[in-house]
């Protein structure tokens, strides 16, 4: 039995910040009494897309994680891109919840999780490929 134990760390992780996420959004509901959409509220809009951005991104990373560590990539690389997943997504939360929208997080959140995204799909097609032979 092969353990995915980088993906099931960060996994983990990624659903606690998930949640704390899901709570900002009912905390900005619950000051601003404001039921469904984001009645106009910018705080409310923030919480709501950083907690839609979050849910967009995450499930495709952590496919593309598991696939690679169970296709037996290098533990230091998974730990790398590990680091850059929570990092992105830490960053670009960050720029969203700050108070106001802080651009350069936003951006750099954004290309950790791009590129991180990028990278772990060519490396699994180059994985396919090796364990193919």
């Amino acid at each position: 039995m092969h353990m995915t134990k980088i993906t099931l760390l960060l996994s983990s992780v990624l659903a606690l910040i998930f949640v704390w996420l899901a709570f900002q959004v009912i905390k900005q509901r619950k000051k601003h009494k404001v039921s469904i959409g984001d009645g106009g509220v910018n705080a409310l809009s923030m919480a709501i897309r950083a907690h839609g951005n979050f849910a967009e991104y995450v499930p495709v990373l952590l496919i593309l994680l598991g696939c690679a560590e169970l296709n037996g990539a290098h533990p230091l690389l998974m730990i790398l891109f590990a680091v850059l997943i929570l990092l992105g997504r830490m960053f670009h939360a960050y720029a969203f919840l700050g108070g106001k929208e802080h651009f350069k997080p936003r951006v750099m959140g954004m290309k950790l999780t791009l590129y991180t995204l990028i990278g772990l799909s060519v490396y699994n097609i180059g994985l396919f490929f090796w364990n193919s032979r």
